[in-house]
């Protein structure tokens, strides 16, 4: 971390020099001395990065020279910002600076003796990583040493002679393997048939708030909204609205009154106090159905050893290291998080040399003589950490905002990578692709656990094993060390300079003495944040405000000159102050729809806009003025859309041509955004995903040109069968999702022959009948079919399939999804979810 921070300093410190000389007159001199001095420092802290312990001189030393980059990039961002100009300020700092490096100086060889510290020679050179990383992840017949307890909990959990609802631990500490024991076997539960009308996976973790856990059961058990919005006189209010306004006991009964009679699995992962059961016990209701709970707990401590270690078939082990790697898997006892996150290490040595091999088991010995189980993954993922280079530790250090089993979306944190200036673009790559080289890097190495993936096979989201957070946060207490990122949780912080803040929801404040004019990002997970006004953060590049209610309305330009990223899931209307932000590259509302001020057109840098409600020509003009524009969303409000509009729309799509790469636009009304459609001059044919939602009768003519759109959504749109000849000859068209009404119904299949759909992998049908000829659609890999009117045709000709996914209200599903398992040579996995009935 602070490697990166020297270089990244003593960069802008010579651009200022190029490119400010006339404002530097006077101190240029002294700007130099500083980039000279933070340059020789670079060379230490790189030695000092890959060693296994440092005295406390040494780390002394480290930490004042990352206060003194951290001084200077605060003035640098002062300086330049057009409210400042005040150079006697630099001069004093330049001063400050100079007295503190006499401070801190030390001999050179206080850094290369070898006698005060252990280290390995962990030179890291680049090597590629591919994208496509869910080929990497070994397949359930390849786990180690789980066999017969994953047969035991199957038959426990399927027992049709045991119809008492029965609560089933998995106990024992982190990194055992529980949760991917349990994971299994809920999976299984799909595959067999759909044997539970209702199944919910749960993650609860350390800091569970009782509602949410309720909420995320009431979601995955498919409650209907109208069960839900019971006496409530408001019909505006959608589900997620009618759930945040009600008490735990409210939820408990919706929850209790929809699993009532039912044959249910329930998984709760991670429960570390017997409250959180207690409180969840009381929403699930007793009965004869057959109904099973599982429960993942550290109460107890269990040992397994796992027994086969290289027998996965395409680990390509050279034989002169394969003594060795079997001596250091052997250190990590069987615990599937160490031999993951060892197995990652190891994997990341490009050159694999013998010697470097021994002195990591030699150094892993000396660190794991010990019985304590838990004790030994924490030494073996803090060898991960040390092993990495300081690039990948400042990015790794960076998930430490995030709380326990919280799930991390890879574009939102790279997008905070680059706003904190932790990611830059380097070598000729912009700053996106660098991130994005990072986290596959992280991946490889193990140190995140990808738990979604996206339509191309990369990763979609992550989480953080709570042992590796740990390992963040407290057992080393690197994110103190390194200031990064400080947590607002039971206790407040006390940290002279506080520069990155997450809050997580809990009952803390800020002491009134809070030093938080340093503060680079705010990062909060909960309700009534704490942080109400941003006026005196003059420094601040993000805001995210994950799944809080927040007053914005302190958006003063002088305050947030800097931002980079805005981001609120609950924000509805933008203050009018936001449209002198004009550094803004990221502005996100989550689902919410953006009510946007006038003036938006000054955001001139904006690539990201969240949904914008367009009930006016204003916003479309000024939108369309946003020429670097990536990612765009619009709804529509009028059921009917006048001339003026529908010009606009046309207008607005060729202006952006060039730039746009995802296209949402919604409108529930009349089929008159037809017009706009079909009349645009330059339509925007670099588009990589599109969705639209609107009656049209017939896709626009320029939709046959998207020959780089990857995903395709459509529902409402009420097309003709022709439409799918346009489909099916997209060349790279891999996830195509037909929703409701997005075809007409008159009696017909939506026929999917031998011809096109040379990439499609992913196809999702809802409220349709289909069909499937011999040969079609041959690289399709996952068929998710929703509300299907008949039963499926010709499922059996795709010979490509993985997953099939029927969700249906029809009770004879079980048999339906048992047909198509026994008709699939290659046997797919296929999975049942009975949802309630809806009019088709």
């Amino acid at each position: 971390m602070a490697t990166m921070m020297t270089i990244k300093v003593a960069e802008k410190l010579e651009r200022m020099l190029a490119e400010e000389a006339r404002l530097l007159a006077g101190v240029e001199d002294d700007v130099r001395d500083i980039v000279a001095e933070l340059k020789s420092f670079t060379s230490f802290l790189t030695d000092m990065s890959t060693r296994w312990n440092l005295d406390d001189r040494q780390q002394n030393w480290v930490q004042e020279v990352r206060e003194v980059a951290y001084d200077a990039e605060d003035l640098i961002d002062e300086f330049d910002s057009p409210w400042h100009s005040n150079l006697k300020k630099l001069k004093a700092q330049v001063e400050e600076i100079r007295k503190r490096n006499d401070r801190y100086s030390h001999p050179n060889e206080a850094f290369t003796n070898s006698g005060s510290t252990t280290r390995l020679d962990m030179s890291y050179s680049y090597t590629y990583t591919d994208p496509r990383i869910i080929s990497h992840f070994v397949e359930e017949d390849q786990l180690v040493g789980i066999e017969q307890s994953r047969d035991t909990l199957i038959e426990w959990v399927m027992d049709e002679n045991c119809l008492e609802l029965t609560v089933i631990s998995l106990i024992g500490s982190g990194g055992l393997g529980k949760t991917t024991l349990a994971k299994i076997v809920y999976d299984k539960t799909a595959i067999i048939g759909g044997h539970f009308q209702y199944r919910a996976w749960i993650a609860v973790s350390q800091n569970y708030n009782i509602k949410e856990l309720l909420k995320k059961i009431i979601r995955q058990i498919s409650v209907k909204e109208e069960q839900i919005s019971l006496g409530c006189q408001d019909s505006s209010l959608n589900t997620e609205q009618l759930l945040n306004m009600m008490d735990d006991s409210q939820l408990v009964q919706i929850v209790r009154g929809h699993l009532n009679k039912k044959r249910y699995l329930l998984v709760f992962d991670d429960v570390w106090r017997t409250g959180a059961w207690e409180s969840l016990n009381i929403a699930l209701p007793p009965g004869k159905e057959g109904s099973r709970v599982i429960v993942t707990t550290r109460i107890e401590e269990l040992s397994s050893r796992a027994r086969r270690v290289f027998e996965a078939p395409d680990y390509n082990c050279p034989p002169e290291l394969e003594n060795v790697g079997r001596e250091i898997l052997q250190k990590c006892n069987g615990l599937p998080l160490a031999i993951l996150t060892i197995g990652g290490l190891l994997a990341s040595k490009p050159d694999k040399k013998l010697e470097e091999w021994k002195d990591l088991r030699d150094h892993l010995r000396l660190k794991i003589e010990t019985n304590d189980m838990l004790l030994k993954i924490h030494q073996i993922l803090v060898l991960s950490y040390n092993d990495l280079p300081c690039h990948l530790k400042t990015c790794f250090l960076f998930l430490g905002i995030f709380p326990e089993d919280f799930e991390i979306r890879r574009k939102g944190l790279m997008r905070r990578w680059i706003a904190e200036g932790i990611v830059s673009g380097e070598g000729g790559l912009p700053a996106e692709k660098v991130a994005e080289r990072y986290f596959n890097q992280l991946v490889s190495r193990s140190l995140v656990q990808p738990s979604q993936f996206n339509d191309s096979g990369t990763v979609k989201s992550c989480r953080v094993h709570d042992m590796m957070l740990d390992v963040i946060l407290t057992n080393l207490d690197i994110s103190k060390k390194e200031n990064f990122p400080v947590l607002l949780k039971e206790q407040a912080p006390r940290h002279k300079k506080i520069r990155r803040l997450s809050w997580h929801g809990e009952s803390s404040e800020l002491v009134a003495d809070t030093d938080l004019s340093h503060l680079r990002s705010f990062t909060a997970f909960g309700e009534d944040v704490p942080l109400k006004d941003y006026r005196k953060q003059r420094l601040l590049r993000a805001i995210d405000l994950q799944g809080s209610w927040n007053n914005l309305f302190h958006l003063h330009h002088k305050s947030f000159s800097k931002l980079f990223l805005l981001k609120g899931t609950e924000i509805v209307k933008l203050p009018n102050t936001i449209v002198k932000l004009q550094k803004l590259v990221h502005l996100l509302a989550g689902s919410h729809i953006l009510k946007v001020p006038k003036g938006i057109r000054k955001l001139k840098r904006l690539v990201t806009f969240g949904m914008v409600y367009a009930d006016n020509v204003q916003p479309l003009q000024e939108i369309g003025e946003l020429v670097d524009l990536h990612k765009l969303g619009i709804r529509f409000c009028d059921y009917d859309l006048s001339l003026r509009m529908l010009e606009e729309i046309s207008a607005l799509l060729s202006k952006l041509t060039g730039s746009l790469r995802s296209l949402k636009i919604l409108h529930l009304g009349n089929s008159s955004l037809k017009k706009a459609l079909d009349e645009v001059a330059l339509p925007p044919l670099l588009l990589c995903k599109i969705e639209i939602g609107c009656r049209l009768g017939e896709l626009p003519p320029w939709f046959a040109s998207l020959k780089h759109v990857v995903k395709i959504t459509l529902w409402l749109t009420q097309l003709q069968l022709e439409a799918l000849q346009v489909l099916r000859n997209l060349p790279a068209l891999v996830n195509l999702e037909l929703g409701g009404e997005s075809f007409v119904y008159n009696g017909e299949n939506l026929v999917f022959d031998r011809e096109g759909f040379a990439q499609l992998k992913l196809l999702t049908i809802a409220r349709h009948n289909v069909s499937f000829e011999v040969g079609a659609v041959r690289s399709l890999e996952i068929l998710e079919i929703i509300y299907p009117r008949e039963s499926v045709i010709g499922i059996e000709h795709l010979h490509g399939l993985k997953e099939v996914h029927i969700s249906s209200s029809d009770k004879d599903i079980n048999e339906m999804v048992k047909v198509i398992a026994a008709n699939q040579s290659n046997r797919p996995k296929c999975f049942a979810t009975l949802l309630p009935p809806i009019d088709i």
